[in-house]
């Protein structure tokens, strides 16, 4: 056995022990905040080295960015807040190449910038289209498509996403997810 591999079964075993996980074995070489540093998150981001990033992609400080994720930032920039959870899968746009199919490529590409709130949760699996904007403060449901705009303080689920709710805060600073007031 060489000691690379040695070396690799000892990182799965601490693994396991402090945090009984076992993950594939590029995520045990690679330091998922190094990665965040590299690409010039903010401080306390991490990133999973299965994260795919291309082009102009920002995302503040204290955001996790979970595995098998793509955050597309090469058609007009993409732009992640503080305090966001980008939940495992999550596929985030700025640009789509629909008419350029559909034509022939006679039409390019359609670019758009995107942006993501502070303090918001992309729950797994969401894709986000380009030029789509979501608020501070909003939840996305799993498995949604969004393709528009939300404002503060939203929760958004279904494909396409749909408003079915709005998050309160308490005065004692508790946390109300309300699913009374819908679209």
């Amino acid at each position: 056995m060489s000691s690379s591999f040695h070396e690799l079964n000892q990182k799965r075993d601490q693994m396991k022990l402090d945090w009984n996980r076992v993950l594939p074995s590029n995520e045990l070489l690679f330091d998922r905040w190094e990665k965040a540093k590299y690409v010039g998150a903010g401080e306390g981001t991490s990133i999973y080295d299965s994260c795919m990033l291309l082009g102009d992609v920002k995302i503040g400080k204290n955001t996790w960015v979970g595995p098998y994720t793509l955050l597309d930032g090469s058609g007009g920039g993409l732009s992640i807040g503080d305090f966001c959870s980008i939940s495992s899968g999550v596929q985030i746009y700025t640009h789509d190449t629909v008419k350029w199919s559909l034509s022939g490529g006679k039409h390019g590409k359609v670019s758009g910038a995107t942006k993501i709130g502070d303090n918001c949760y992309i729950a797994p699996m969401c894709i986000i289209s380009m030029g789509v904007t979501i608020g501070n403060g909003c939840v996305v449901g799993a498995n949604s498509f969004v393709n528009k705009s939300f404002p503060d303080y939203t929760i958004i689920a279904g494909t396409p996403a749909k408003k079915i709710g709005e998050v309160h805060f308490g005065a004692d600073g508790e946390i109300e997810l309300d699913y009374s007031s819908k679209e």
